[in-house]
């Protein structure tokens, strides 16, 4: 029986449920009934169990999906998940698999309908007590806005953490970096005078602070500097704060700026609130609202990654490893443009040592259609699928490991039909020389399954193979339509690297 053990815990311990007793409980269960099975182990060290973003959870489901295990065993069902939809997709997905899911210390059969019933009814307690306790924490950051108090994690830019003794207790506040509060005041200043974040960030350097265009924005949207006053407060409540405290002159302490929905960070969250604290505030309301106006007007739409000029952006790197950008030149009398592709990190940093010369998009793109030609000609592409999937080595491997594993079974049951005219002296000899040629045996067995699956994981078949083939005719005779060229091309090219010292533009495919 081939079992994986899943394992998850968002802080390791040495007592409890830690990972390590996870997998020793779901080992000694299964032992107990089977000593024939074998195990792998996936660890999900420091991750809830509110998604499903989990690297090790996703290399299990990928290697479940090309049936390598008859069993996902866990020490509880909120190891697999604490969300009831996500559990029930999974418990879904195993079934049509034909894998059972098996939890070691809740004891009950889930390929029976009440032992489904149990599961889906312990899933949904762990998506109410992770409810709960989300809850727990969102009502504690708010009682300690109302304290004012230093809830934890990396001070604001400018500022540092100090304990202080209050009521008996130790209890934790802001401090302001006296050395560079004079810094942070001058970058409100400079943006509220016109200066773009990529100048402000350079003036910065020149003074001995690395302070990158997004650090500057982040501060420039933080209340942590504002003063607090009955106008300030107001001025907050309009901008979709709630605020916690009476106003004391020094600075707010924002909770929930940017709380994460499905792991990612949402901006101007309704739930968002201030507490009115006791640090040293740099900025005046006057100020604070010049540059969350300007902040405002250059509020513009993330621009899309798609370009306009070609069906390739998003698609050429640098030699330099990082990405390329499209450009247009100069408009020509007819209204024309020429596009280039340019190296990112020259655009960035003026400084950078990156020395490739552009790429016209025009010759990017005649470079892929005449490579992708060529694939016309299906004898050339199935010989390059051949080279892609090429598996020689690995079978070399795996038929060397199958013939060292049938010569030790020969040589076991040679073995094994001497032992009845052997004296106990010599039985004992060759009982032993068969334990370790069992012993070999078993590992190499261990070596053949990682082979084996590393030759399923590369394997590109037939069916495969041939869509993949339509997708470039299909990408070759849409000749005018933009939109639909880079639907296709996105799922034939991986990346390109540009090169221009070899005038060399090398193409990975996405196979």
């Amino acid at each position: 029986m081939r079992i994986a053990i899943y394992s998850r815990k968002s802080l390791e311990t040495d007592t409890g449920e830690s990972i390590k007793n996870q997998i020793k409980f779901c080992m000694e269960y299964f032992q107990r009934q089977n000593e024939n099975c074998t195990f792998e182990i996936f660890e999900d060290e420091g991750f809830s169990g509110g998604n499903i973003n989990r690297p090790g959870f996703q290399r299990m489901m990928e290697l479940v999906k090309i049936k390598q295990f008859d069993v996902v065993a866990v020490y509880k069902i909120d190891r697999i998940a604490r969300n009831i939809v996500d559990f029930v997709n999974i418990y879904d997905e195993l079934e049509k698999l034909n894998v059972k899911l098996v939890s070691v210390t809740e004891g009950f059969d889930p390929s029976t309908p009440i032992g489904k019933m149990m599961m889906l009814l312990l899933a949904s307690f762990a998506e109410m007590e992770r409810m709960n306790i989300a809850q727990r924490v969102k009502d504690n950051m708010k009682e300690l806005a109302k304290l004012g108090r230093w809830s934890g994690g990396t001070p604001p830019t400018g500022y540092t953490t100090e304990k202080v003794i209050e009521n008996g207790k130790k209890v934790t506040y802001l401090k302001l970096i006296t050395e560079e509060s004079q810094y942070i005041e001058e970058i409100f200043k400079k943006y509220a005078d016109g200066y773009t974040t990529y100048k402000i960030s350079n003036e910065m350097k020149k003074k001995g602070f690395n302070y990158p265009s997004k650090t500057i924005i982040n501060i420039l949207n933080n209340p942590t500097y504002l003063k607090s006053t009955k106008e300030s407060i107001k001025y907050l409540q309009s901008q979709g704060y709630t605020v916690y405290g009476e106003p004391n002159g020094c600075g707010f302490l924002p909770y929930n700026r940017r709380p994460r929905v499905k792991g990612k960070k949402l901006w101007n969250d309704k739930s968002k609130f201030v507490g009115i604290s006791k640090h040293e505030a740099i900025i005046d309301l006057e100020l604070f609202m010049k540059v969350q106006e300007r902040l405002q007007e250059n509020a513009i739409a993330p621009r899309p990654k798609e370009s306009s000029y070609t069906w390739l952006a998003g698609l050429v790197k640098c030699r330099c490893g990082s990405g390329m950008f499209v450009q247009p030149g100069r408009q020509k009398k007819d209204g024309s443009r020429v596009a280039y592709f340019r190296c990112t990190s020259k655009k960035s940093n003026p400084n950078s040592s990156c020395n490739n010369k552009f790429l016209r998009v025009d010759r990017a793109e005649k470079i892929v259609l005449e490579y992708l030609s060529q694939f016309l000609d299906k004898n050339y592409f199935n010989q390059l699928i051949k080279q892609k999937n090429n598996n020689i080595q690995l079978e070399k491997e795996i038929n060397a490991l199958n013939k060292k594993i049938n010569s030790n079974t020969t040589a076991i049951n040679n073995l094994v039909d001497k032992l009845m005219f052997l004296s106990n002296e010599a039985s004992f000899v060759v009982t032993k020389k068969i334990e370790e040629l069992t012993s070999q045996n078993n590992k190499l067995k261990e070596e053949l399954l990682i082979l084996e699956r590393r030759k399923i994981l590369n394997s590109f078949d037939e069916a495969n193979s041939e869509a993949f083939y339509k997708i470039i005719i299909n990408f070759i005779n849409c000749v005018d339509d933009i939109e639909l060229r880079r639907f296709y091309i996105k799922n034939i090219i991986k990346f390109m690297v540009w090169d221009s010292d070899t005038d060399t533009l090398t193409v990975e495919l996405n196979i």
